[in-house]
């Protein structure tokens, strides 16, 4: 049979079947427009917090506005006592509290220690972050500017008190990601992983399908080995120019849309997709032969996600993970993938920086052919 044939036939009959085409098509466009929608602000702002101002001074007051001036917390409620704002931190009515103890100032003008209360909700990193960041931006700016007067009234000049004061400035420089953001960094991440879960239940769909109709065709296109290599490697181009495309609209279109940092080479990304891409098809494709009905691979394969999650460095640093287990994530193609595609596309960086990555890849890619092709051959001959 003609290869180009077979190409087309694959295509048709994924895009025929209503199942198959939901999975591939529509869920993947679905993702595409929700998932990155929630976090577009990037960060969380103008956090809920509860002051407790138990020196009721003009200093203590004007650390008060100074938190929140700023876009990370925001002043919601005031309290007597410091047990009514953790009822309310409890009730979820604030996420933070900020105590200004007895005699705040009075400490401050005798140029005695005077310290204030920070307690955040730590159920949230990102909420803790702002919450922490921002009341004790307010302090220090505040201290910073009682100290300046000091050492102004002591006869230092202005540019002299400031530098005094801060002799050695911390500038502090976000690499790859500008303004901090958390849909920038786990969005990116995110498109790639499913990519690779939406192409392995989608395969083993289709491949459950079939064996429920009986088709013994989809597996071999003639007899011996080389009908096998020629269905193997003509469903791997069938499934390489589906997902090419909707790799090119998740960080060709919407990566403009939603303006995250992409500073890598075209050629360079689309060839680190394109080995992403074919790693996770011959896996499915050796996968497809373990899916007897075409819902089997849903029930297998959709509790896969959470794990390669996990082990592609998306919610836990891949580095702080034992030996062994980092060793063995090596064999799902988003372990590479992932980190391959996204230093080049957000980081700038060569083939040659993630010449690791790529040499993964490819030898995913050449083993993943080999089991494809003998699968689809022994299924062939049964």
């Amino acid at each position: 049979m003609n290869w180009f044939r077979l190409i087309a036939d694959e295509l048709s009959l994924t895009l025929r079947d209503s199942s198959t085409r939901l999975l591939l098509l529509g869920s993947v466009a679905l993702y595409a427009f929700f998932y990155p929608y929630p976090y577009s602000p990037e960060v969380q702002t103008h956090v809920p917090v509860a002051v407790v101002d138990l020196d009721h001074s003009s200093l203590s007051r004007q650390l008060i506005r100074m938190a929140g001036a700023g876009d990370r917390v925001r002043v919601a409620r005031r309290t007597a006592t410091l047990a009514e704002a953790k009822a309310l931190c409890r009730a979820g009515e604030v996420q933070g509290i900020l105590l200004v103890p007895e005699g705040f100032q009075g400490k401050v003008l005798k140029g005695t220690k005077a310290e204030v209360g920070v307690w955040s909700e730590a159920l949230s990193f990102f909420t803790y972050r702002q919450v922490a960041t921002g009341l004790l931006t307010a302090s220090k700016t505040l201290s910073a500017g009682i100290e300046i007067k000091r050492l102004r009234a002591a006869g230092l000049g202005g540019e002299a008190a400031f530098a005094a004061m801060d002799p050695l400035p911390l500038q502090i420089v976000q690499l790859f990601n500008p303004a901090g953001g958390y849909g920038t960094y786990v969005v990116p991440l995110v498109f790639a992983l499913i990519l690779q879960q939406t192409l392995l239940m989608g395969v083993g769909m289709v491949a459950g399908a079939r064996s429920e109709a009986g088709d013994s065709a989809w597996f071999s296109a003639g007899p011996g080995l080389f009908g096998a290599v020629s269905m193997v490697s003509a469903k791997l181009a069938a499934y390489l120019l589906l997902y090419s495309i909707h790799a090119l609209a998740y960080f060709g279109v919407l990566h403009r849309f939603y303006d995250f940092v992409e500073r890598g080479a075209v050629f360079e990304m689309a060839l680190m997709m394109a080995l992403f891409l074919a790693a996770v098809i011959l896996f499915a494709l050796t996968l497809s032969v373990l899916f007897p009905h075409r819902e089997t691979s849903l029930f297998v394969l959709i509790g896969t996600s959470m794990p390669a999650i996990f082990l592609s460095g998306i919610s836990w640093p891949v580095e702080a993970l034992p030996a062994w287990l980092r060793a063995a994530s090596l064999v799902i193609p988003s372990t590479a993938g992932i980190d391959g595609f996204l230093r080049v596309s957000t980081m700038g960086a060569g083939l040659g920086d993630v010449a690791g990555d790529v040499t993964i890849l490819l030898g995913l890619t050449l083993v993943y052919f080999i089991t494809a092709t003998w699968v689809f051959y022994k299924k062939g001959r049964e």
